[in-house]
Formats: C-alpha cells, sequence, structure tokens
C-alpha cells in the first residue's frame, strides 16, 4: 500500500510555522498525530537526529507556535542538530550558511531516511532505529545523555 506523503516548507518566519501548518490542514486531511515538524536545533550536537512522538517544544520557537496553533503536543518531531557552543548561540549562527557541506549532506541522507523510517514503521518504531543511532554516536563522545 502506498502512503500519501505531503511535505511543506513554510514561507512564513520561523516563530510563525503553526500557522502554515494550520493552512495546510485547511487544504488537506491530515491529522495532527500525522504531523512530524522537522526542525533545526543547537541543544543538540551537529548531525544527530531525535524523534520523538510527542512532546513540548523544548525552547524552540518554530515547534512553539505549531503547539500553539494545533493546541496540541501530539505529533512527531525530528530534531536535527546543529550543534553549536554556548558562545556561538545567536540568531546569525541559526540563520547563517552551513559552512560544511559534507557534514550537510550526511545530515540530509540521514534526515531523510528516518523520515523514510517513520512513513515505513510508524513513530515508535521509527524512534528505536533513529535515536539508537544518536545514543551510541554520542556515548562515544560525552555527548548529551
Amino acid at each position: 500500500m502506498k502512503e500519501s506523503v505531503l511535505l511543506i516548507k513554510p514561507s512564513t518566519y520561523m516563530n510563525n510555522s503553526g500557522i502554515a501548518v494550520i493552512q495546510a490542514m485547511e487544504q488537506f486531511p491530515i491529522a495532527v498525530s500525522d504531523i512530524v515538524a522537522v526542525v533545526d536545533d543547537f541543544n543538540i550536537p551537529e548531525g544527530v537526529l531525535r524523534l520523538r512522538e510527542k512532546g513540548s517544544a523544548g525552547g524552540h520557537n518554530g515547534l512553539k507556535s505549531i503547539i500553539y496553533h494545533l493546541g496540541s503536543e501530539d505529533f512527531a518531531r525530528l530534531r536535527i542538530g546543529i550543534g553549536v557552543d554556548n558562545s556561538s548561540k545567536d540568531r546569525d549562527f541559526v540563520l547563517g550558511e552551513f559552512e560544511n557541506i559534507s557534514t550537510l549532506k550526511n545530515i540530509v541522507e540521514e534526515s531523510v531516511s528516518a523520515m523514510e523510517k517513520i512513513i515505513e514503521l510508524g513513530t515508535i518504531k521509527a524512534m528505536n532505529c533513529v535515536n539508537k543511532k544518536k545514543d551510541d554516536d554520542t556515548s562515544k563522545t560525552g555527548g548529551e545523555s
């Protein structure tokens, strides 16, 4: 059985992402539980993916907007680590160009693979694949727990 997938990239500012999600839901039959928000996260080491079935915004303004407009935290989110140290957590870094193209290519490939797993296996089973790699990688480098 083929799955239909709708990919939206909001043309709004990130802080207004929820508006774009609501507009898509008005045009297409999308359940909140079928949404997967893909966001960057400077609190996660560069290149590390973290998949969650639902939860809070965790300080991410784009997720805050989506949660506000949906009135729900019950959607999946794939956080892509951009690994900024504390001195670089600023607007210019987050909005700037990605410098390491080979790392960027790898991040994109792993993110696409994660999304394919979500579609094929569902979010919970995909979490076991996506987050296991993160745990293995960060345990070697002393990253987050």
